[in-house]
């Protein structure tokens, strides 16, 4: 199902998610710098040295993720509700749960999905849906040129 989705929209919403992702890293490391050195440093200087080259670098693992055909499937089965349970998903995707596993830990590393430990659910993000909805978008768009083309 696409959504009417403006491209600059779907780009804002996939770079969110991804802020939001880098962020918890960025806390993460910070608070395990402290206790190491009690300095703080690394952060201090991150923005100017680390910042542009590591916001590459996610937005690339992210794309490398969404690529994925298998990982693709599960984030659009998660697309479909609110929440998911993982044996439904593991039903729907023909994946073991081993596998279903760590393809939604991947999607969630790069702030595509989340998975609820203690109900044993996973849900899409808002990024997570952007990125299905680009997905789409760029699949209709390419099936219109081509039938344009074919036609000609």
């Amino acid at each position: 199902m696409i959504r009417e989705h403006g491209l600059v929209e779907l780009a804002e919403n996939i770079s969110t998610g991804l802020a939001g992702r880098l962020q918890l890293l960025v806390g993460t490391i910070d608070r395990l710098d402290r206790l190491d050195t009690g300095s703080g440093d690394w952060l201090e200087n991150f923005d100017a040295l680390e910042l542009e080259e590591e916001a590459g670098q996610l937005v690339l693992r992210a794309l490398h993720v969404l690529s994925d055909p298998r990982n693709y499937i599960v984030l659009e089965e998660l697309s479909k509700s609110d929440s998911v349970p993982l044996q439904a998903l593991v039903e729907n995707t023909q994946l073991g749960r081993v596998s279903l596993t760590e393809r939604l830990n991947d999607l969630a590393q790069v702030g595509f999905a989340s998975r609820l430990i203690d109900t044993d659910y996973a849900q899409i993000t808002a990024a997570g849906a952007s990125a299905v909805d680009l997905v789409q978008l760029l699949s209709a768009q390419l099936a219109e040129i081509y039938k344009k083309r074919k036609n000609r």
